[in-house]
């Protein structure tokens, strides 16, 4: 990657490193001058291209050569895709990072799992009160999300004020962290809002998000109807979700245990720090679940995107020492099915079947809302805030093509509109805005909390042996005649045969036919070559695919 220069100090720079033309990995470099802050720092959890790795981070490199100038990291809310990179940029420099309580407890949490971090100064962001780090003074202004403490930032600049309206969404009727609405963005719109930057995730749906008491309503009638134990899976960040389930079961004389890591950490935070009401005499041990009748206990579980190793995906197969399903169990999956996670959770659910429990999920009962605004909602924060250039972010580039059609609806011009993605660099100057350079990024790997390395190739060949499988085979020989001692030894890993062939027997036959093909080519010149090709053309006729073919010719 080219280093850049920035020799006008009268432009503001914006460089996305993810969450633009994809989901996850939240990180927008600002730059002005030499001062720059990062917004959001988040991870991202790979898919199947992206075998046996564990999270995808950021590509640093544009940051890294620039670690002087890079002022802080400043914190939109709490969730992984949003803050989960932070100990990796750690690696690299002491950081000055700026957030609410809450974020501020699960990146502390997030620190102790790794080594060799250098130092880090939290700053405690409090609502509407402003902050100045180099040339930039952020206002942070509540949103509603998701999660506790979510904010967005009117980002006073030279060139102009540029609002990041992180994730948000907009519920009336939702007033557990106090109102929140659209005052203080119509109060930026007023008086001049040169960018807005603006969350696309839900932008392809129509109308307006349903309200959270609308999801207590309809928990409070599946509680009433209560005949065995429920089990709700919800992701554990969810705290006023949690909050409103626990005021449920209390109200109607029941108990709840709690399952999986995530959500005992969390919710001890949370209540911790204030921000969560734990009704007396309501929460237990899930190991005391059996001193209570079926029909008044509930537990409150991790694992409603079937990750590996959680609660609710060691439940449904039967492993968690704590507990089992059983017959009349009703499991109630309270979040929306990830894209990427859809085919994990349904075999999960069908797991669950079996077990004897029965499921519902949001395609069939109002149990979920989403913590990202609907259409409705991205036109209330464009029409509220008026800016004269809009750049969706937070989205598949469909839905950032999309936001950009709502933009141009609530009147914004179409040549003031910037459909961007990762690693586009934008200039925002008096002149207006422009993208100047694209520039590439590779996402870094993880594994535990350890980076790999290993560039595009490197996957594309693991997706490979993911698919065909690998086979050896070892040709011991004597060192002066060139004989072989015995006959080749044939290993094949991860085939797949087709119908009516013996793997034992195909071995044999393998065995029987490598060993001719190696004093056919003993004197060819590309032994090794022709054993690797003849090798590959012998399984195309009994597998599925051509598998990797290692011969291995070993003197003696």
């Amino acid at each position: 990657m080219a280093k850049i220069q920035n020799k006008n100090n009268k432009k503001l720079r914006l460089l996305p490193l993810g969450g633009l033309g994809e989901i996850g990995m939240n990180c927008l470099v600002l730059e002005y001058g030499d001062d720059s802050v990062l917004i959001d720092c988040g991870v991202q959890f790979p898919d199947s291209h992206w075998p046996g790795m564990d999270l995808l981070v950021p590509d640093f490199e544009y940051v890294r050569k620039r670690l002087d100038s890079l002022r802080a990291v400043v914190v939109t809310h709490g969730h992984d895709d949003h803050i989960g990179a932070i100990p990796y940029l750690l690696k690299e420099k002491e950081l000055d990072i700026y957030s609410t309580p809450f974020p501020k407890g699960l990146i502390s949490q997030k620190l102790t799992e790794h080594s060799d971090l250098k130092n880090v100064r939290f700053h405690t962001i409090e609502s509407r009160k402003k902050f100045k780090i180099g040339p930039f003074t952020f206002d942070p202004i509540p949103v509603q999300h998701s999660i506790i403490e979510a904010l967005a930032f009117a980002i006073e600049t030279p060139v102009g004020t540029v609002i990041h309206s992180g994730d948000f969404k907009h519920d009336a009727h939702e007033t557990s962290q106090g109102k929140i609405g659209f005052e203080p963005f119509e109060e930026w719109g007023n008086k001049g809002v040169a960018l807005l930057l603006s969350d696309s995730t839900n932008a392809e749906r129509p109308g307006h998000t349903l309200s959270e008491m609308e999801i207590r309503d309809s928990f409070d009638q599946i509680l009433k109807r209560q005949k065995g134990r429920i089990i709700i899976a919800l992701f554990a960040s969810n705290i006023k979700r949690i909050e409103k389930l626990l005021q449920l079961a209390h109200s109607q004389g029941k108990k709840v245990a709690f399952a999986g890591r995530s959500m005992h950490s969390y919710t001890k935070l949370a209540f911790e720090q204030n921000s969560l009401s734990i009704p007396p005499d309501t929460l237990i041990l899930l190991e005391q679940m059996g001193q209570y009748p079926d029909d008044k206990m509930i537990v409150f579980v991790t694992g409603s995107q079937a990750e590996p190793q959680s609660a609710l995906l060691r439940i449904s197969v039967g492993i968690h020492k704590d507990f089992q399903i059983r017959q009349g169990d009703l499991v109630v999956m309270s979040s929306r099915f990830i894209p990427g996670n859809e085919r994990a959770i349904s075999k999960m659910i069908d797991q669950l079947y079996r077990a004897g429990a029965e499921v519902i999920y949001e395609s069939i009962h109002q149990v979920h809302v989403s913590g990202h605004g609907q259409q409705d909602e991205l036109l209330m924060m464009l029409k509220a805030t008026k800016p004269k250039y809009f750049i969706p972010i937070h989205g598949a580039y469909r839905h950032l093509s999309k936001h950009a059609g709502l933009a141009e609806e609530s009147g914004v011009k179409p040549e003031n509109i910037r459909v961007i993605e990762d690693g586009h660099l934008v200039e925002l100057s008096d002149e207006g805005l422009e993208v100047v350079e694209k520039i590439e990024l590779n996402k870094s790997v993880v594994v535990g909390t350890s980076f790999m390395e290993g560039g595009p190739d490197v996957f594309t060949q693991r997706s490979n042996l993911s698919k065909t499988g690998i086979v050896f085979a070892v040709f011991m020989r004597d060192a002066k005649s060139l004989k072989l001692i015995a006959p080749p030894v044939v290993r094949p890993y991860g085939l797949m045969y087709f119908q009516g062939e013996n793997p034992d027997y195909v071995i044999e036959e393998a065995e029987d036919h490598l060993e001719d093909i190696y004093y056919d080519s003993l004197h060819s010149g590309e032994l090794e070559e022709m054993l690797r090709l003849e090798g590959r053309r012998f399984y195309k006729k009994r597998a599925s695919h051509k598998p990797v073919f290692i011969p291995l010719v070993l003197d003696v």
